[in-house]
């Protein structure tokens, strides 16, 4: 019984970093500036206005 109880302990410390890992990552992608690909120096989404004076 003792080993099945530090197993399962075991199991939901592995799954739980996991989580907070994968969470972590997720926030630190959402901080981050979009970064302009090379060659191109705006970034690809354009606003309303900027395609009106694109005359788009």
């Amino acid at each position: 019984m003792k080993k099945l109880t530090l197993g399962l302990l075991g199991a939901a410390a592995v799954a739980a970093t996991i989580l907070l890992v994968r969470q972590q990552k997720e926030v630190e992608a959402a901080k981050s500036p979009r970064l302009v690909p090379a060659g191109e120096s705006q970034p690809t989404d354009l606003s309303l206005e900027r395609i009106r004076e694109l005359g788009l």
